[in-house]
């Protein structure tokens, strides 16, 4: 019996030693993931910040145009080793796209621009309107789910959603960098579209002459520079990930080329507009 107590208690004793150990363990192992995730954001906001300095380079050295072949769009790592881990940047042109939010202004230049996409797209006009007139009621929208409460389909979301945007205030499209679809309906004439592209692509950017050379004149609502950009930053430290997606607003103030940024999301809290860019 005694022998019994013994062993029972030396079986107790080992128990409560795992048991230690392995919260001991657990202990180590959150401190080691919070470390890594600390040191990851502190490399993620790094990326945003070198991005806003080749934006604002960029906005000095050449304010003409804005297009891929600039030394902003080349700011990219794709998983780039670094100590310990792994870097990964990427800037997008947010206005490559036609941006919704252009709506809230009503009639005008942000409703002629919207008219052949709408049609191109089958878009109810009378939904169209309720967009439109949400957007003046309530702001921005801020996420294409949104839709879904005015009233828009998933199949309709599913085609716009490779051509819109969401931008906190009135932008045109920037045709250096807008896909041969959206130019396609901004002009409303396919075979135009696809020899601007062809143009670009030989030259890396569009002037007001190659528009003139094919007998278009700029359409309302697009434009050759951007003022907004997405940036995205993915860091993996260890075993731990760290991905943040930050809106950049570029302008100039009092001569200066300035960058801010405008909103930042981190990891699967990205707005969906800005997931694939």
């Amino acid at each position: 019996m005694i022998l019994f107590n013994i062993v029972s208690l030396v079986a107790l004793a080992s128990a409560i030693l795992m048991l230690m150990l392995s919260q001991g363990a657990t202990g180590l192992d959150r401190s080691l993931r919070f470390r890594e995730a600390s040191q990851a954001a502190v490399l993620a906001r790094a990326g945003e910040t070198s991005a806003a300095v080749a934006l604002r380079r960029d906005a000095a050295e050449a304010p003409e145009s804005d297009h891929l072949r600039e030394a902003w769009a080349k700011v990219i790592e794709r998983q780039a080793a670094i100590q310990g881990g792994t870097f990964t940047l990427a800037i997008t042109d947010a206005q490559s796209r036609f941006n919704l939010n252009n709506l809230g202004q009503g009639e005008g230049l942000a409703a002629t621009a919207t008219a052949p996409i709408a049609a191109a797209l089958q878009v109810d006009p009378a939904l169209a309107e309720g967009i439109s007139a949400a957007i003046r009621e309530s702001g921005p929208l801020r996420s294409l789910s949104q839709l879904r409460d005015l009233g828009v389909d998933e199949p309709t979301i599913a085609r716009l959603a490779p051509l819109i945007t969401l931008l906190p205030r009135t932008t045109p499209v920037n045709l250096n960098t807008a896909s041969e679809d959206l130019i396609a309906l901004l002009f409303g004439n396919p075979a135009a579209a696809r020899m601007l592209v062809a143009q670009r692509q030989r030259t890396g950017y569009l002037t007001e002459a190659d528009l003139s050379s094919l007998g278009l004149f700029m359409p309302p609502g697009a434009g050759f520079t951007s003022s907004y950009y997405w940036v995205r930053t993915t860091v993996t430290i260890g075993e731990t990930p760290q991905t943040l997606t930050s809106l950049l607003s570029r302008s100039v103030r009092q001569g200066q080329p300035q960058v801010t940024t405008i909103s930042r999301w981190r990891g699967a809290r990205a707005p969906d507009q800005a997931l694939s860019p």
